[in-house]
């Protein structure tokens, strides 16, 4: 589980956090939705220890990865080298590297890709590449900031479903910061909706059954997204 204990964060004179409290359930995937510039990112970036806490605590695990809004690719190198690149360090015997590649290649249908440069892939293709490179970690806690920001909805949906592939496939926890609630209510075992900053919980949301069988016009998902509208008029 990944706590936030009584923590407080600022830049200058801006409070980000003020005695901030919250936990984040272990082997899930939790979703955080909030205006700009809430917090969300310093929430990802505090807990993967790109910044530190100026007071409180945070318990949370030392394995971390993280899927950017970009998909921050080498562009001199195929998809296979990126991710070689980031592996070798984990598996250090050859065999064993090329073995965990090829299978996340095919889980994510990027077998006939792995000798493409970023510029020869479109768009899904890298974004897949980033998220499997993210998942082929071996990783406690994947970290995510809005990596589908940029897609449209027929490629975004493709992409979530691969997302989930990927994630029964090796279920670790999971923090996905994003703004659409259509892909927080797809994936998300947990809602989170923070409002403005300092960074404070509105409501929390738990969703259940299958994530790979949900339909955004089942009724209780309906009801969720509007109890979730409801919560970010407080945005404004």
């Amino acid at each position: 589980m990944i706590a936030f204990n009584n923590v407080n964060m600022r830049y200058n004179d801006v409070v980000i956090m003020d005695d901030f409290c919250e936990e984040f359930a272990e082997h899930k995937i939790n979703c955080i939705l909030g205006p700009s510039g809430c917090g969300k990112t310093t929430l990802l970036n505090l807990i993967c220890g790109i910044i530190k806490e100026n007071s409180g605590q945070i318990s949370k695990h030392e394995m971390v990865s993280y899927v950017f809004q970009e998909e921050s690719l080498i562009p001199q190198k195929t998809a296979r080298k990126n991710l070689e690149l980031v592996l070798k360090s984990v598996y250090a015997d050859k065999n064993e590297l090329r073995s965990v590649i090829d299978k996340f290649l095919k889980i994510s249908n990027l077998e006939k890709a792995s000798e493409l440069y970023p510029h020869e892939m479109s768009g899904g293709m890298r974004q897949r590449l980033a998220l499997i490179r993210a998942f082929a970690y071996p990783s406690d806690v994947l970290l995510m900031d809005e990596p589908f920001k940029t897609l449209d909805v027929t490629l975004k949906n493709s992409i979530i479903e691969s997302f989930l592939s990927l994630y029964d496939e090796d279920r670790r926890t999971v923090v996905f910061v994003t703004h659409d609630i259509d892909e927080a209510l797809l994936t998300g075992d947990y809602i989170y909706v923070y409002g403005n900053k300092p960074l404070r919980l509105l409501r929390k949301f738990a969703l259940d059954g299958d994530k790979n069988e949900r339909k955004l016009y089942a009724d209780d998902l309906i009801k969720i997204k509007q109890e979730i509208y409801k919560e970010t008029e407080q945005w404004h």
